[in-house]
């Protein structure tokens, strides 16, 4: 297979290494929780066609986010004492996962999803920010071992991190010993630390404003859409009228098959891969230059080069296998059964084996991708808020005005793709990527003769059925996490719980989810919990019936049969040319 190697100098022998190795281009709690244990034995890895190079590499190669110096991160103490914010048991309280241990790629050890940025241009070196690995891997506990997915659900809770990082650098500006104490660790000119960490503090103390709703998040999920349209249309486009409380969060979508899906956010806007990656990587700290309105001029920190390098390495991700041996051996037989069942009531949506593919005539070459169904949100019920609040979302276009024909409100997410657009267009032509190698950057997403990549997708206010092989291991459950497990989402609506417990990665092997009543968990574990309530604005668990409204509920029986099943449900073999 071709290797691949990226401009930014920094990171080149370590990204060529993995090359080598075959690479192809909700109520929060007041107080804090206890300091939960961190497991000290390595995960069960399972087979999902990734080496252990190009494990790390998704893991901590950089993507263009950039929060603050690094050396400040690894220098800040935790605001409640004087130990490290770092410290391994400090940032499992908001459900990082830890490393697996120090790497060339990571050699201070971060955690999963933590990553030096290679630019090397303020005085106190590399930024940290954060890669799409980490809220894209997960973790789950059977007994006393830990199973990596890679490409999962994080059960990571950003609003508590995120406040408590703020409040962590706010007491160090302010109490003389704190600082001190960090000025030494970072080293340098005391005045010159003070001056960025007054600046790193006025910029965290503004996002942490933008990003405080009504109904906190909880564990497992984020308003992306929210948090990007609010980086772009309120930040870098300078107009603090088009902030927006990022209200609608969702659950993090798993990531194999994703290369080869025609849609993949449970909106289905996004049809071009490097815009969509470019978009993450906007919402999460990558800061966007828009030049004073000069679409030719627009930059961002993005490494565009990384992102088409992990969505590469997203294609080869396959679905987590099931591990018999840590969570039980699968009942063929009812397997067989809910085989049936599955392809009764699930698959006209989901699909299955055999997957269908879009038509050939669509796309440049002939190429095919998954035919992922946009369901009606009338059609299947469930909550509205993260399809209403993009579609609703109207912004001051400022300085951007004459990209809209001059009008001064346009829709924010208008905004978005013209900045998209245009920091993408200009970074190709700047590193003069042209002809095929310009195409493959937006996945040979093209109409025969088009010359534009194509648009995703803009019909009726519709959510994304995808493909469900692996969906085991990425509870809770329907777009916006409402539902524990699957015998729950299989359950009529009324049977569903009310409320229950988010942040425990022990598993239930029998309902297919994780555990989420306190009375079955270790007490020390408990403290970790967030409250997920489905009366609350967001958060509602209706809609999603089987089989269907009016019709006769699937029995107990017949949903465990279709849980057997989708263990062992097989994933398409899609590879795009």
């Amino acid at each position: 297979m071709e290797q691949t190697k990226p401009v930014w100098g920094i990171m080149a022998a370590a990204i060529l290494a993995v090359a080598g190795a075959g690479v192809v281009g909700g109520y929060l709690k007041a107080r804090a929780p206890a300091l939960p244990q961190v497991a000290t034995r390595p995960p069960v890895v399972l087979d999902q066609g990734w080496s252990p190079e190009l494990r790390e590499a998704f893991y901590f190669t950089p993507q263009g986010s950039r929060l603050l110096p690094l050396a400040f991160l690894k220098a800040v103490e935790q605001p409640e004492g004087e130990g490290l914010f770092l410290d391994p048991q400090y940032i499992a309280r908001f459900g990082f996962l830890p490393a697996d241990g120090p790497s060339p790629l990571n050699p201070d050890g971060l955690p999963i999803g933590f990553a030096a940025d290679p630019r090397r241009d303020g005085p106190f070196g590399a930024d940290f920010g954060l890669t799409c690995a980490a809220c894209h891997t997960g973790e789950i506990r059977a007994g006393s071992a830990r199973i990596r997915i890679d490409g999962g659900a994080a059960l990571a809770d950003y609003q508590t991190f995120m406040t408590r990082l703020t409040t962590a650098f706010a007491r160090t500006l302010v109490d003389p010993t704190r600082f001190a104490r960090f000025s030494e660790r970072v080293g340098g000119d005391p005045a010159t630390v003070r001056t960025e960490l007054q600046a790193t503090v006025s910029r965290l103390q503004k996002l942490e404003t933008a990003a405080k709703t009504a109904v906190p998040y909880g564990r497992g999920r984020l308003d992306a859409f929210g948090h990007i349209l609010n980086a772009v249309a309120a930040d870098a486009l300078g107009e603090p009228a088009n902030l927006g409380s990022p209200d609608a969060p969702v659950s993090y979508p798993f990531l194999w098959t994703t290369p080869a899906q025609r849609f993949v956010q449970w909106n289905g806007v996004a049809g071009n891969p490097i815009g969509r990656n470019l978009g993450e990587v906007l919402g999460v700290f990558g800061r966007t230059d828009l030049a004073g309105g000069r679409p030719d001029a627009f930059a961002s920190a993005a490494l565009i080069e990384n992102l088409r390098l992990l969505e590469d390495w997203a294609a080869i991700l396959k679905p987590p296998p099931w591990p018999e041996r840590q969570l039980g051996a699968v009942d063929r037989a009812k397997a067989a059964e809910g085989e049936v069942l599955f392809k009764a009531n699930c698959a006209g949506c989901h699909g299955g084996p055999d997957y269908r593919l879009t038509d050939a005539a669509e796309t440049e070459g002939g190429r095919q991708w998954l035919a992922v169904t946009m369901v009606p949100q009338s059609v299947v019920g469930t909550d509205p808020r993260m399809l209403d609040n993009f579609r609703s979302r109207i912004a001051r276009s400022g300085p951007l005005a004459p990209l809209f024909g001059g009008a001064p409100q346009v829709p924010a997410g208008g905004i978005l793709l013209a900045t998209v657009s245009n920091v993408v267009e200009n970074d190709l032509r700047a590193r003069n990527i042209t002809g095929d190698a310009r195409k493959a950057y937006s996945g040979w997403r093209f109409a025969p003769g088009a010359q534009k990549p194509l648009a995703g997708w803009s019909g009726t206010p519709a959510y994304k059925a995808g493909p469900l092989a692996g969906v085991w291991a990425t509870g809770p459950f329907l777009h916006n996490g409402s539902v524990p497990t699957v015998y729950d989402l299989l359950s009529p609506q009324e049977e569903r719980p009310a409320r229950f417990h988010v942040g425990s990665s022990r598993y239930d092997a029998a309902k297919l989810g994780f555990i989420s009543d306190p009375a079955a968990l270790p007490e020390a574990e408990r403290d970790a919990l967030t409250v997920f309530d489905t009366t609350l604005p967001g958060n509602s668990n209706a809609g999603h019936a089987f089989p269907g409204p009016g019709a006769q509920a699937l029995s107990p029986d017949q949903r465990r049969a279709v849980i057997e099943y989708l263990k062992i449900l097989e994933g398409p073999d899609v590879r795009v040319r």
